[in-house]
């Protein structure tokens, strides 16, 4: 079985009304039907959602908001997540293959408020993404923060929210679990990270994605890389495949040699959810 479990409906850069319609979705399962996929889900932002706004205000109101790079996630928060899951339910009433999921931000402190949100709405799947450390956002720009950073405090900090995210029991799967070099910045030594991390995903029974979205980026490699992706899979970890399309075009790309890079890595199984539980799927090819 091939999944491809993350992906969004518009591109970063949209602004305005999200095409959260089933036209749009069906484009996405097209996408997929071609590339051999057996099931998708779909992970929205949780920065397009309004009731996602006052967790994200000490960023977009803090001391970098009239940066660019920030000031841009003051104009997001347009949409209702009602209407978003009424969609991918309506899609999965119709026989689409489409999993209800959401791509939601570690904000530490923010534990209680997420819980509350994602409270009322039947998901099969949550997936934790760490993108801020502190105010800043780790992939907006190569030129932002990075140039003044130390590449090793920043995988400190980053691992460290990892597992931190990891152990609060929020998610189902942690997504593009070494974004960090997402830039190409990378320290002497990353397995201690790695192991920070796999330690924290085994403890709390999270799953690891493995994401082709950092062969699409300076990184040139896979998320996470195959260091950290055979530490998981010798802590027993479960993992799903992942995209990180933000249009059809990119839905499932590369997924396929994702998955023969985990089978190298030992992985038989991926990891599918329904309503927030988890089985298990052999993992195949096309």
């Amino acid at each position: 079985m091939l999944v491809d479990y993350h992906m969004h409906l518009e591109r970063d850069t949209h602004t305005g009304p999200c095409p959260y319609k089933i036209s749009r979705i069906e484009e996405y399962v097209r996408a997929a039907e071609r590339r051999g996929l057996h099931e998708i889900g779909i992970t929205e932002h949780c920065h397009r959602f309004r009731e996602f706004r006052e967790i994200f205000r000490p960023i977009f109101d803090g001391p970098r908001r009239a940066d660019p790079e920030v000031a841009w996630l003051s104009r997001e928060f347009g949409e209702f997540l009602e209407r978003y899951v009424e969609v991918l339910i309506e899609a999965q009433e119709r026989g689409l293959p489409v999993k209800v999921g959401l791509e939601v931000d570690w904000i530490p402190g923010a534990e209680d408020v997420i819980r509350d949100i994602l409270k009322p709405y039947p998901w099969d799947y949550i997936v934790g993404s760490v993108h801020f450390l502190g105010d800043w956002p780790i992939d907006v720009s190569s030129e932002y923060g990075w140039p003044q950073a130390n590449p090793e405090d920043a995988y400190r900090a980053y691992f460290a929210a990892l597992a931190s995210a990891a152990d609060s029991g929020l998610f189902d799967v942690l997504a593009h679990p070494d974004l960090i070099k997402k830039f190409g910045h990378r320290v002497a030594n990353p397995e201690p990270y790695y192991r920070q991390a796999v330690a924290a995903a085994a403890a709390s029974g999270v799953a690891l994605e493995v994401s082709t979205a950092g062969w699409r980026v300076a990184a040139r490699e896979l998320y996470p890389a195959p260091e950290f992706l055979a530490l998981a899979h010798k802590a027993g970890l479960a993992i799903t495949l992942a995209s990180d399309a933000h249009d059809p075009a990119d839905v499932g790309r590369d997924v396929a040699e994702a998955a023969e890079r985990a089978r190298q890595a030992g992985f038989a199984e991926l990891a599918v959810f329904s309503r927030r539980r988890r089985q298990t799927a052999p993992l195949s090819a096309p």
